[in-house]
């Protein structure tokens, strides 16, 4: 199911890729559940730091975009320019949603690095969604906050920024048509948090 739904979406960024490079913009910057573009990755404004977090600098597009992983020079595992927007997008939300966003991002350049291990990737993907609907469905049940009010790495912003040249989104591709055909078991509610590969207890208790 969640395969056909990122499929759906990665199909529609071929409509987006040309005006996503225009740099278009909205508004409703504290709302997350608006789809926000920051000029789609690469919000070169000068920012250093989005509170107190240190930014990686605004990579060139041309340069960052000529390579399947592009830039990443702070190598923490997320592009720069989607570290970025990720940090802007976020940055009136609690910092494990950022976290979040982060791991998506990692998992699915693991995907791009690793066409030969696309079951290690779809644990990756999938990890990082359940994280996401932990904070989103489930962790009121278990004693932790709500923190998210949509998915992360299934936006149509996300997947925009994360998978945008042809390249990258023909790689996405090949690896969804590697799992076609299989069935896979969602996580229980229970197993969810510690899917999340960041420390969830010391940001909670931040």
């Amino acid at each position: 199911m969640k395969s056909a739904i990122k499929l759906s979406l990665v199909l529609i960024l071929t409509l987006f890729l040309s005006s996503c490079k225009e740099g278009k913009s909205n508004n409703d910057d504290n709302n997350p559940t608006v789809e926000h573009p920051y000029s789609y990755g690469y919000d070169c404004k000068g920012n250093v730091a989005v509170n107190g977090y240190a930014l990686p600098p605004c990579p060139d597009p041309k340069i960052n975009d000529e390579t399947l992983l592009g830039i990443d020079v702070n190598n923490n595992g997320v592009r720069d320019d989607v570290e970025r927007w990720l940090i802007a997008r976020y940055k009136n939300d609690h910092k494990i949603v950022t976290e979040i966003g982060f791991q998506a991002s990692k998992a699915h350049q693991f995907m791009l690095a690793n066409p030969d291990k696309p079951e290690e990737a779809r644990q990756a993907i999938n990890g990082a969604q359940a994280c996401n609907w932990y904070f989103k469905y489930d962790a009121d049940e278990f004693g932790d906050p709500i923190l998210i009010d949509h998915s992360i790495s299934t936006s149509i912003a996300f997947d925009t920024i994360q998978l945008n040249t042809e390249e990258r989104i023909r790689a996405y591709l090949a690896y969804d048509r590697k799992l076609g055909g299989e069935i896979y078991r969602l996580p229980r509610a229970d197993e969810e948090k510690a899917l999340c590969t960041f420390d969830v207890d010391t940001l909670l208790g931040d």
